[in-house]
């Protein structure tokens, strides 16, 4: 019994060494070792040693924090993005309709002088958004244009070729021309509200101060075009018609002006002939057919260069004129206020003053194109080598002489006792009554502001 006993006991020992803790004798330990332990997996996940990467903690948490910050900005880039996209897209489906909305919202603001209270200031609020509005309405359908199959069709203006030019090759130019038009869009604007807010002496020192920005960009876009006739506006304006971008109505400029008449079909070629029924008809087709000088010249060439000094001092001061007359303006306010000169004549000299000077420079200078041309051969020799956009801008000058009607004591002593007795007249009259209350309300904004009737 013992023997057995011992024999089981010794038999259990040498199976239990086997797989015991003891330190590794040889090399069949090892493997035997290897064998009980291989077919048991470690629950617990890897996990290294600090010392293997020490700045590994560092590294990811700055990872963790970059990417977190350039995935929340790409995100509003992406949303912004999507925003600009979706507003240029709807833009590009209704295109045709762009202008027509533009035009109505401009006319409705007609509507709001003297119907309410601070009705002046919202109606200029909404015509100066809508001026920024379409000028970046403006860009987006140019820049469509340009991408347009059909844009190989599109003859530009004299115009936007002049100024298109100058805004792409000139990123000076560009800036300046749009911050001109800009200041053009809000001024009257920035007239009412330093009124509003400081009284008579803050709109003539605002009136002032927007008429020198005005002039600063103008002779800085007169130096960067070399001393070229400025073109009112600076920048291109909107000349295409807006259906060529219309995807439910594709019809391009030159389909939708064959489009209007009846035609014949040629029976053997098939060709489509336009019925003519008169003179200006034929004269209208075959205009469309040639090319003339303008067609083919160079866009810096549509305006030459002033050569002679009387020109460019006769064009130096046309842009200066609005300062001239707002200075003088300045001052006749503050001789009456000052009520130094009581006398019937210096009175009458102090209130003309502004309006003789200033419609005198407008007059004398607006005209520096024809001094450039009239060198050699005299005048009518000019008038034969005029371009067609130096034409349309002294056709433009003469006539925005007119608004000198509706300024100054021109408007006081004459214009206006001619509108009063219209408006008297009117007034018993069923549905002219309305006209006259129309005039009436814009008789104040003339009256009040001096942007009202600017033109320049």
């Amino acid at each position: 019994m013992a023997a057995s006993g011992n024999g089981f006991s010794k038999a259990d020992q040498l199976d239990s060494s086997s797989c015991s803790p003891s330190p590794p004798s040889d090399c069949a330990f090892s493997s035997s070792q290897s064998s009980c332990t291989s077919n048991a997996l470690d629950p617990r996940p890897y996990i290294s040693s600090p010392l293997e990467n020490g700045n590994m903690k560092h590294h990811l948490k700055g990872d963790v924090g970059v990417n977190a910050i350039n995935g929340q900005m790409e995100a509003t880039k992406v949303e912004s993005q999507s925003w600009v996209g979706i507003y240029e897209s709807f833009l590009m489906k209704n295109a045709s309709q762009i202008a027509s909305v533009e035009s109505t919202l401009q006319h409705l603001t007609y509507l709001f002088p003297a119907k309410f209270k601070d009705a002046e200031i919202a109606s200029e609020v909404v015509y100066s958004a809508l001026g920024i509005l379409g000028l970046y309405h403006d860009t987006i359908l140019a820049r469509a244009l340009s991408s347009c199959p059909s844009s190989a069709k599109y003859q530009p203006s004299l115009h936007a070729r002049y100024t298109r030019h100058f805004t792409t090759h000139s990123s000076a130019y560009r800036t300046i021309a749009y911050v001109l038009v800009v200041i053009q869009k809000t001024e009257l604007l920035i007239e009412i509200m330093s009124r509003r807010h400081a009284g008579q002496r803050g709109q003539r020192t605002a009136i002032l101060g927007i008429e020198g920005v005005k002039a600063a960009c103008r002779l800085a876009l007169l130096r960067i075009s070399g001393t070229r006739t400025l073109v009112t506006p600076p920048i291109p304006e909107r000349d295409i018609d807006p259906k060529i971008l219309d995807h439910d109505d594709p019809i391009t400029l030159a389909g939708a002006a064959e489009e209007d008449g009846d035609y014949w079909l040629m029976p053997r070629t098939r060709q489509k002939m336009p019925q003519l029924k008169g003179e200006t008809d034929a004269t209208r087709f075959l205009m469309k057919k040639v090319l003339l000088p303008d067609d083919v010249a160079p866009a810096p060439k549509l305006i030459r260069p002033l050569s002679t000094v009387d020109s460019r001092i006769k064009e130096i001061l046309y842009i200066l004129r609005p300062v001239v007359y707002a200075l003088l303006a300045l001052l006749a306010a503050r001789l009456r206020a000052s009520k130094q000169f009581k006398g019937q004549y210096e009175k009458i000299f102090i209130n003309w003053m502004p309006w003789v000077i200033g419609f005198a420079l407008e007059y004398v200078c607006r005209d520096g194109i024809i001094d450039n041309l009239s060198t050699e051969g005299g005048i009518r020799a000019a008038l034969t080598k005029i371009t067609g956009l130096e034409k349309r801008e002294l056709e433009k000058r003469s006539n925005s002489m007119w608004w000198w009607t509706l300024r100054g004591q021109f408007y006081d002593s004459i214009t206006k006792p001619i509108l009063d007795k219209i408006i008297k007249k009117a007034e018993n009259i069923p549905l002219l009554n309305l006209v006259g209350l129309y005039i009436a309300d814009y008789q104040y904004l003339v009256e009040t502001y001096h942007f009202s009737t600017s033109t320049l």
